[in-house]
């Protein structure tokens, strides 16, 4: 019995090194960005460069910035025009400023809530529906734009405790940065 107990605390420390070692702002973004493309392959996933172009090319219309984050997330921060919705809540609750024709945009802190909203979005006949890939997290970390009522920020909330790794530490939020 004492062996098994000191093997399995072993076995739970190795996991947990593993884990804080995943979760940084190179390897958790990276692993994030891989989990949630083997998860959602029905989703179309955008990386950060790409919308980072569009949005600066003044001859493409910007696409609609749907943020599935919590209020406390989006209170931190968001990208500049984008508006928050629940990612739990059915679609109806949501904004009805969508337009179903023009590209939407969607993003959390890595991509997993908004792959869920992707698809809901997908069956709701939206057809013009972009995940962004590494979410709010790689945005931040590559120094793209961020903002707080109308100004600009630079802190990202983590969602978790566990993955304020993967916000570079000039991006970590007051309270919650990386240990």
């Amino acid at each position: 019995m004492k062996r098994f107990m000191i093997v399995s605390l072993g076995g739970l420390a190795l996991t947990a090194g593993v884990i804080w070692w995943v979760m940084d702002d190179r390897r958790g973004v990276a692993w994030a960005v891989a989990f949630v493309r083997s998860r959602f392959r029905d989703v179309t996933h955008l990386p950060i460069e790409a919308l980072s172009s569009w949005l600066s090319d003044a001859r493409r219309d910007a696409p609609q910035l749907l943020d599935v984050r919590s209020e406390e997330e989006f209170g931190v921060s968001h990208l500049p025009g984008a508006i928050r919705i629940d990612y739990r809540a059915p679609l109806s609750d949501g904004p009805d400023a969508l337009d179903p024709g023009h590209p939407i945009v969607v993003y959390c802190s890595a991509g997993y809530r908004s792959s869920i909203v992707a698809r809901k979005l997908q069956a709701a006949g939206f057809t013009k529906v972009l995940n962004l890939e590494g979410g709010i997290f790689a945005w931040a970390n590559a120094g793209l734009p961020l903002e707080r009522n109308g100004q600009p920020a630079s802190a990202v909330h983590p969602c978790l405790r566990l993955f304020s790794r993967m916000v570079k530490p000039r991006n970590a939020s007051p309270g919650q940065g990386a240990d």
